[in-house]
């Protein structure tokens, strides 16, 4: 049956893949990263990867084991698997053949299709400047949005009072603009520029009388002989799994359950408009024996921090009390930060690979010119002060077609130690496991870490986390996980040690491959500070989260594609504070015929407490941009996207939302308030590849 079910699913939309495709791949899984986070992320660069392999596809007959990483999904386990197969068979023919692996169920399978190839010979592209004159492409990207209400920070004030209070408007305009350039020959050579100026920061004005705020170029060059990748510019590093070093995005819990081995790909390019969590300089990756890569690299850039005065017995002394994350510059307290320290990182790792084995070690120096120095909280009581650290660590992975092994274990200048561990394996055709063990001492200190965890960061953390998939027949799976942590010290918000749990289950059928539903069902207790302005002391209470989802997808024509969700979420604080909401929207996708137009639309009505109640979903956006906003208090909210493709080079996105709050009278707070109870968005954007 499933055999049956692949190959018309083959055979219909082979070749009928757009630009989207590799967006929707994607979406679930931006979706449940910005879900645990408050932080707004820029996922282009996650786009571009998947672009990337949509437009050249790996051939699934000659890919490497490294060059399968790529995929992004597939786990060691899953990668041994294949290429175990392979050899025994002499190849694949069509994507239905997969089916037949141990670990290669039906959502994996169609997931990595659109980025797969079966060619039996794979002619590699010289990179010759013929070439790429040829089969180069370039791309250039315009965007433009605004709030089309009047917003505090940007309402008229005299010049008295702006005198008197300088950071109660905002230096700029309304106007969101982004810019993007860049060229690439396949996944041999890129280079590129964007800018991007956020809404109240100046424009060729004032501070920013060269243009953008925030300027990043690149050039990447890859697979040219022992020189497996060179960049120049900004970029980002991925070792391990992420518990040394991992810039960029990092991908945590999820509902696919079994996915905890992160897949490092070393040095990228970095081509996002994130402001901090990148590297500025220089990097290379150098192939010394078949089995054996160095990678050196160094960045020098600024970091945004606001600035004291310390007095010592001789001098005084500027230092800085933190990194400031949010890389706005509207007002001149904000300005003012920008830049203020500069960080030097330098270091290496050297990485052997042979068959299943995988090991690797990293080190690097990280070197502030000002003193980071605190008045601590007693919750920051083991963070980082001082000038320099050091940072190093160990990792090591083993897979073959049963199971796969992966660990990591660190150490910071100060002693602080951290490991993890970790083990995927299938007990039955239709029955995977993970287990996933994490220790991270209160007082390892790494900037640069994103390992999976529960608190967001490699510090003062120990759990163990447990999760199954299990395939009930060819058109349904089940998969849940339940993860045991607790904090050995004091966090945010929760002044003892403490402990908790979460657990999630998601049910999914696809009866045809026109229709199909899941109900997932999420539940977290953590502890936080119970919150009473007339007790002496501050007591730690537990928090409990349900959240319960039931989501349709259905397709009614290749025109016409429908989805449905209705979601409940309720917090509980020892029933002090209760609070409970849902959310219910309707998404309708529709392409005209004939004309190279496509349009999306939601009407979502939502209803909660308060905030703590408050419900993530993925919102479609223009191409490049990602939209995963919280839902909460009482209103409805609707949004439309067009998309007219003008011809084979030049494309264009409108995008217009609107937000209506039935119980506020204001929206936000600060610089960003609204007096009234609507808030509307337009974004429009323009694409020109040549």
């Amino acid at each position: 049956m499933l055999t049956v079910l692949l190959s018309i699913v083959y055979s219909y939309s082979y070749g009928q893949y757009s630009d989207d495709d590799a967006k929707k791949v994607i979406e679930q899984r931006i979706e449940e990263l910005s879900a645990r986070t408050n932080a707004e992320f820029d996922f282009s660069e996650l786009y571009d990867h998947f672009l990337e392999l949509y437009e050249h596809p790996i051939n699934i007959n000659t890919a490497t084991s490294e060059e399968l990483r790529e995929l992004m999904f597939l786990n060691d386990n899953q990668i041994a698997v294949l290429i175990d197969a392979r050899s025994k068979n002499r190849g694949f023919s069509t994507i239905y053949e997969l089916k037949d692996l141990d670990g290669f169920y039906v959502n994996l399978i169609l997931a990595i299709q659109p980025f797969i190839t079966f060619e039996k010979e794979s002619k590699p592209m010289p990179l010759k400047l013929s070439n790429m004159l040829k089969y180069g492409k370039n791309q250039v990207l315009l965007r433009y949005g605004r709030v089309l209400e009047q917003q505090e920070g940007y309402l008229p004030i005299d010049d008295s009072t702006l005198a008197k209070h300088p950071n109660s408007r905002y230096l700029g305009n309304k106007n969101k603009i982004y810019f993007r350039y860049k060229y690439s020959y396949r996944d041999r050579l890129s280079f590129g520029i964007l800018g991007d100026k956020d809404a109240g920061e100046e424009f060729f004005s004032g501070n920013n009388s060269h243009g953008f705020d925030f300027y990043s170029a690149h050039f990447f060059l890859k697979n040219q002989g022992n020189l497996r990748a060179l960049a120049i510019g900004d970029y980002h590093l991925e070792f391990g799994q992420g518990l040394t070093m991992w810039s960029g995005l990092g991908f945590g819990k999820s509902v696919m359950a079994i996915n905890i081995q992160r897949q490092a790909r070393g040095l990228r390019a970095n081509t996002s408009a994130n402001e901090v969590l990148f590297f500025r300089g220089a990097a290379a990756t150098y192939q010394f024996f078949k089995e054996l890569d160095l990678t050196v690299f160094y960045s020098n850039k600024g970091l945004d921090a606001g600035l004291d005065i310390r007095d010592t017995s001789s001098s005084e002394d500027l230092v800085f009390s933190g990194i400031q994350e949010s890389g706005l510059h509207r007002t001149p307290n904000e300005v003012v930060k920008k830049n203020a320290v500069n960080e030097q990182i330098i270091g290496s790792n050297i990485t052997y690979k042979h068959h299943g084995l995988r090991a690797g070690f990293t080190a690097y120096k990280t070197i502030y010119d000002k003193e980071l120095y605190k008045d601590i909280a007693p919750y920051q009581y083991y963070d980082f002060q001082g000038k320099e650290n050091f940072n190093m660590g160990f990792d090591m992975s083993y897979a073959n077609k049963y199971l796969s092994l992966f660990g990591e274990a660190a150490m910071s200048a100060n002693g602080g130690k951290a490991v993890l561990i970790g083990s995927i394996f299938n007990l039955h055709p239709r029955l995977t496991f993970s287990l996933y063990y994490r220790n991270f001492q209160k007082n390892y200190q790494a900037f640069y870490a994103i390992p999976i965890s529960e608190g967001g960061k490699a510090q003062n953390e120990e759990g163990v986390y447990l999760g199954v998939l299990l395939h009930l027949g060819t058109k349904s799976d089940i998969r849940f996980y339940y993860d045991i942590f607790r904090f050995p010290w004091l966090r945010y918000r929760v002044n003892s040690p403490s402990r908790g749990n979460e657990f999630s289950m998601q049910y999914e059928r696809r009866p045809s491959r026109h229709f199909s539903y899941y109900f997932r069902y999420q539940f977290e207790d953590k502890a936080i500070n119970l919150t009473d302005d007339t007790a002496p002391i501050t007591f730690v209470s537990s928090k409990k989260r349900h959240n319960i989802r039931f989501h349709l997808n259905y397709k009614l024509s290749h025109q016409l594609r429908l989805q449905s969700r209705l979601s409940f979420a309720s917090y509980d604080q020892e029933a002090l504070v209760i609070s409970k909401g849902y959310l219910l929207y309707q998404d309708v996708q529709y392409s005209i015929d004939n004309i190279p137009l496509k349009f999306s639309f939601r009407y979502a009505v939502f209803n909660t407490d308060d905030y703590n109640s408050r419900i993530y979903a993925y919102e479609n956006d223009v191409l490049y941009r990602f939209t995963v906003p919280g839902y909460y208090y009482k209103g409805q909210k609707y949004y439309v996207v067009a998309n007219y493709k003008l011809n084979n080079a030049i494309s264009m996105w409108l995008r217009f939302s609107q937000t209506i709050y039935n119980n506020r009278e204001t929206i936000s707070s600060g610089l960003e308030e609204i007096n009234g109870n609507i808030k509307s968005e337009i974004t429009v954007q323009l694409r020109w590849k040549f």
